[in-house]
């Protein structure tokens, strides 16, 4: 665990998404749990929980925050949000095919896209803590 109080929010919230996120999905693809419509609170307000956690770090500590966000976190933050957009285009993609051939909802599949665009950026920057190339 870094020590960085901004750092280790940053783990835990992206965690916190990328788990919440996959459980929904999971959720889902069992028909299990509680609506798509509950999910999307929860994870909402997970999100938004990581947000206001980050804001009121950052002012409580604006020294760490200058050394969260070196060179090395940055460009990592800047490839998972690259990745991300990357993902959900494919992901677009697919489900744009999946429509045309009535196989989707057209919208289930903007439904769909959601979790994809919530979940992929933070689990490519936990990926990046991983091999060392994040705080």
């Amino acid at each position: 665990m870094p020590p960085n109080p901004i750092s280790r929010a940053r783990l835990i919230g992206s965690a916190a998404i990328v788990i919440v996120t996959s459980t929904a999905l999971l959720a889902a693809w069992f028909s299990v749990g509680p609506s798509g419509l509950t999910w999307a609170f929860i994870i909402g307000g997970v999100a938004i929980s990581y947000a206001i956690l980050s804001f009121v770090l950052h002012l409580r500590h604006p020294e760490a925050a200058d050394a969260a966000w070196d060179e090395q976190n940055t460009q990592a933050h800047r490839s998972s949000l690259i990745f991300g957009f990357w993902a959900v285009l494919a992901v677009f993609l697919v489900f744009l095919g999946l429509s045309l051939t009535g196989r989707m909802d057209p919208g289930m599949a903007f439904y769909w896209l959601g979790p994809v665009l919530g979940a992929v950026p933070p689990a490519h920057y936990l990926y990046s803590i991983a091999r060392g190339r994040a705080e």
